[in-house]
């Protein structure tokens, strides 16, 4: 034990203060990490409702591990396939609305595209998903990278023969 100014200071608490001041650290480097990436994802990702030919759209996008939590008979484990496994998969959830009357569109045909630079494009039909009455769309991609990906969303409604198209860039955190 050590005698600082007269007072008692042992080993153990030395480490402890260390320990309390190294656990502060990585709590303000992970603020500032969080505040600049916040940063960049305000300064890339697009307001919402998304709105292009008549249409707006919201979406957003939900890590599978969060689905994987839920019960096995909970309706999200067997929706397009179940939810895969492996790290960096996220479900994209889109709500499709007429911009004009504000009524949601539950019977189009959607695609969707995930791009991240440099890697292959994924495509996938967004298959129609009903929560609580109101329909959604969705389906699985994997993005494990932090950074932006381009993605991409066609809606056909039915009786239209010609495809709504969205094109958007995503700052995808980690």
């Amino acid at each position: 034990m050590n005698t600082t100014h007269g007072i008692a200071v042992s080993q153990a608490s030395r480490r402890t203060g260390f320990a309390i001041a190294a656990g502060q650290l990585m709590v303000a480097l992970f603020v500032l990490a969080f505040t600049f990436g916040a940063a960049r994802a305000a300064d890339l990702n697009p307001e919402q409702p998304i709105r292009f030919d008549g249409l707006e759209i919201f979406f957003g996008f939900i890590p599978a591990e969060i689905l994987r939590g839920h019960p096995r008979e909970h309706e999200e484990q067997t929706m397009h396939g179940g939810v895969p496994r492996g790290k960096g998969v996220h479900h994209l959830l889109v709500a499709v609305f007429d911009a004009k009357t504000r009524a949601r569109i539950a019977d189009a045909v959607i695609t969707g595209s995930v791009t991240k630079v440099g890697m292959a494009t994924q495509n996938q039909k967004l298959e129609a998903m009903s929560f609580g009455g109101a329909v959604s769309y969705g389906n699985y991609f994997a993005m494990s990278d932090q950074g932006p990906y381009d993605i991409v969303v066609n809606v056909r409604r039915p009786g239209d023969s010609k495809t709504a198209t969205a094109h958007f860039q995503y700052w995808h955190p980690r």
